[in-house]
């Protein structure tokens, strides 16, 4: 059987869940083709349905749901991790209707939650997410929507957070907030993607373990950022949901959903969430 090519970012917890995939390989099948890039690029080739497997924003996933299903295992789900909206002192959020706001991407579930918070499209400037911070602190945007391991480091850059959309989002809904999931190709059918849920799962188990490969690969694409950083990243993103997304997990990406379409910013699509 070819290699199923699976795309994830180098973020930490993406790297520690997916970092074990290639362990014990031989024995193993389905095997994977890793291709590594940011969550935006990601968002686009899923659009273009360039890979078997990939990591994307939930909002992007409710735009390819025609093409891909959800898996239980891999997602980053959770509570007290939800985008942040970012400012210079003295900006306040009354000044956002006026105001540029740096994003990391059109189709990632950040720029779904602030649209749904505020209730219309503000001003949004795309770039990288490790663009964002920079940017508000030198003056190109008035505003940052701040992912991954940027609630971290908000002080470093002079910044501080004026909105927490993921608390938000538990206050409004009671449910943990979904960013981002892990989808297969519908057309690899229902027994594929049980296996992949099966090596995601054994992979997670692998880096729970403590294993020296996974630690290492962590470390190898987390380019300049300190330990402690890497692991409060993981220990946040990385917890019951990524194992299974269970009937909790589910319903907060649908939920999620449902707003989204209600909102007008999606189709209704029939098709079932998940691929197995």
């Amino acid at each position: 059987m070819k290699k199923l090519r699976i795309g994830y970012s180098t973020c930490p917890n993406d790297t520690y869940i997916f970092g074990g995939l290639s362990a014990h390989e031989k024995e193993a099948s389905p095997a994977f083709d890793p291709v590594l890039a940011d969550v935006e690029t990601l968002n686009e080739w899923a659009m273009e349905e360039k890979l078997d497997i990939t990591k994307l924003s939930f909002f992007a996933f409710f735009k390819v749901r025609k093409a891909y299903a959800l898996l239980h295992s891999g997602g980053a789900l959770g509570r007290g991790c939800g985008p942040i909206l970012a400012a210079r002192p003295g900006t306040d959020l009354k000044d956002l209707n006026r105001g540029i706001i740096a994003a990391p991407g059109n189709l990632t579930t950040a720029r779904l939650l602030l649209t749904l918070y505020l209730g219309y499209e503000p001003r949004f400037r795309q770039m990288v997410f490790s663009e964002v911070m920079p940017a508000v602190r030198d003056g190109g945007a008035d505003f940052g929507l701040i992912i991954h391991e940027g609630r971290f480091t908000l002080d470093a850059y002079g910044l501080h957070a004026i909105l927490d959309l993921g608390q938000w989002w538990e206050e409004e809904t009671g449910l943990p907030i979904p960013l981002g999931g892990i989808a297969i190709r519908r057309n690899l059918g229902e027994r594929t993607a049980r296996a992949v849920d099966e090596r995601i799962r054994g992979a997670l188990l692998l880096a729970e373990s403590g294993s020296p490969m996974v630690s290492d690969y962590v470390r190898s694409h987390a380019q300049e950022m300190a330990p402690s950083v890497i692991q409060q990243h993981i220990d946040l993103y990385v917890n019951r949901f990524s194992r299974d997304l269970g009937h909790e997990g589910q319903d907060a990406v649908k939920v999620l959903m449902e707003r989204a379409e209600a909102a007008g910013f999606l189709a209704p699509c029939a098709l079932p969430l998940m691929a197995c």
